[in-house]
């Protein structure tokens, strides 16, 4: 259990890193526009209305990536308590074995 939050705690850095290194290059090689037309592609209605999309679309997104996380992380708390509760079982097994183990050395062969 601990080993699959690790390599996925690790998974997530490693794309966080690679974005946060490749952001810097990408703003770097866009080209470079003129003040009159940024503002002309600002003033049209269709932009506007596009990104309003882009938004609500990427909020929708993001609300269901955190219901997401919330039933993983449920999800991960139950197997938490089994297995917690498969290693009592577990423990309790061995401590019976070894306590047959002993009777059994105990009768005479």
């Amino acid at each position: 259990m601990k080993r699959f939050l690790y390599l996925t705690t690790a998974a997530v850095i490693v794309s966080f890193s690679f974005y946060w290194l490749s952001l810097p290059r990408a703003h770097a090689q866009s080209p470079a526009k003129d003040p009159n037309a940024a503002q002309s592609s600002a003033a049209n209605p269709q932009d506007v209305q596009r990104f309003n999309q882009l938004v609500s679309s990427q909020e929708d997104r993001n609300r269901r990536v955190e219901t997401l996380l919330a039933r993983q992380e449920q999800l991960m708390d139950k197997q938490e308590a089994a297995f917690a509760r498969f290693q009592k079982i577990l423990d309790t097994w061995e401590l019976q074995q070894k306590q047959y183990q002993q009777y059994l050395d105990s009768l005479k062969k």
